[in-house]
């Protein structure tokens, strides 16, 4: 995965700028920027560069679904993206059903296929199969990402704090070097 120098986040910001209440002067004198660079971000006339993007969010680690936005641009979508479709509602309850729904049929995807035949051996209708699985892993992890960031936000239960207490007990456990 390579990170992008820098990245179009005007949606990103817009989002942030009204979940907080924020002008675009607020949001220059947390970053340290002019308001004018805030105006082009909002408007996508400039791309964020990655220095930026680290120092907002650092200031704005509070936002999980701006910061969700912020790594998926940069990542170039190897990340989910942050669900703000019409026919997708945010709230935590949805999300939930949708993380259990969407676990569920990649479980039973996973479950369905063999993976011991050596992979140079598949052909291309195993290949499809595996490929399927693959796209139903993706799917709930994006259900499940979008999930863990309504909690975030609505429990004000930090997933960076989670993780790093997950990491040591994953290092306790040899899983990490």
């Amino acid at each position: 995965m390579t990170i992008k120098p820098s990245a179009e986040v005007g949606e990103a910001v817009r989002h942030l700028l009204a979940e907080k209440d924020m002008t675009n002067e607020q949001m220059a004198d947390d970053l340290n920027i002019s308001k004018q660079l805030v105006s082009h971000y909002k408007n996508d006339r400039r791309t964020m560069q990655q220095d930026i993007a680290k120092q907002s969010i650092r200031v704005y680690e509070d936002s999980p679904e701006y910061i969700g936005e912020l790594l998926y641009k940069f990542s170039d979508g190897y990340t989910p993206p942050v669900l703000k479709g019409p026919a997708i509602e945010r709230h935590r309850l949805a999300l939930k059903a949708h993380a259990e729904k969407g676990l569920a049929e990649a479980l039973t995807e996973v479950g369905a296929l063999c993976l011991a035949k050596p992979p140079g051996m598949a052909d291309e209708e195993e290949k499809e199969s595996i490929a399927q699985m693959m796209d139903k892993l993706l799917e709930a992890r994006m259900f499940i990402d979008n999930f863990m960031m309504a909690i975030e936000r609505d429990y004000g239960i930090p997933m960076k704090k989670r993780m790093r207490r997950l990491v040591l007990q994953w290092k306790a456990n040899r899983w990490l070097a």
